[in-house]
């Protein structure tokens, strides 16, 4: 039938496209069009398959698909092998005679029946489902940490303040906490402020989640000896402190 499949433009401004990771944008485009796909959204496909068009890790492909399983999106039938998208037929139906067809007799081809229910389905949930989620959305809209307090923890008073804040109180409560946890750590890396991100540009970035190395060795300070026009006196220097003093005063010496 068709070799090609529709991608609606406003899938890259879709909120929950936009709140994806790098790897989960490619994964996402990567179901919805790979050659495998079905007209009636449902097709069989194995993780070895995945990890081999996209060079990804059998471990992250199973990440990959739990992670857009506990969103709704898709569903995978692990004995089976199917996979089917979800609200596919609200973007890809037609009513063409020769499309209709096409998809009747893929669907006889299905093997778990649930996933064609799955796929026919068009944002709805069971009852007990919406309860849930609605739960879960009162859940997120009682904000943890005011944006008063990363705003001041953060000390860069720049950009579109209400904006920002907006970005802020968009984020899960596990985000703002691991923010505010991390945000120490992170801001004594940057050694120039100048080079400290725009508070926009964190949160746009998901800088928290960076692996962040602070060297040991900076951290420790030790007892020096050193002179100038008083005399003797023995301050705590870090070794980069040390170095540098003493390129401009020989008389420097650890203790």
């Amino acid at each position: 039938m068709a070799i090609f499949r529709k991608v609606h433009t406003s899938f890259w401004s879709d909120s929950f496209t936009s709140d994806l990771t790098i790897d989960q944008k490619l994964f996402y485009i990567y179901l919805l069009t790979n050659e495998r796909t079905k007209q009636c959204g449902v097709y069989e496909i194995t993780k070895k398959q995945i990890s081999f068009d996209l060079g990804y890790s059998i471990d992250k492909v199973s990440i990959l698909l739990k992670y857009f399983i506990s969103k709704n999106k898709i569903r995978y039938n692990e004995e089976t092998k199917e996979l089917a998208i979800g609200n596919w037929l609200k973007y890809n139906s037609s009513t063409s005679p020769k499309v209709v067809s096409c998809i009747n007799k893929e669907f006889l081809l299905v093997k778990d029946t649930l996933l064609i229910q799955y796929v026919k389905s068009i944002d709805t949930l069971s009852q007990e489902e919406q309860e849930e989620e609605q739960e879960e959305e009162q859940e997120e809209t009682k904000i943890n940490i005011s944006f008063d307090v990363f705003w001041n923890l953060y000390n860069k008073k720049k950009g579109d303040k209400d904006k920002i804040e907006g970005k802020w109180n968009k984020l899960k409560n596990e985000e703002r906490q691991k923010i505010i946890d991390t945000l120490p750590t992170f801001l004594k890396t940057i050694k120039d402020k100048q080079y400290q991100p725009f508070p926009e540009t964190y949160l746009n970035n998901k800088r928290w989640n960076d692996e962040i190395l602070i060297s040991e060795q900076s951290e420790v300070k030790f007892k020096c000896e050193d002179m100038n026009a008083f005399g003797w006196f023995y301050p705590m220097l870090t070794q980069s402190e040390f170095d540098e003093r003493k390129k401009v005063n020989p008389h420097l010496k650890k203790l």
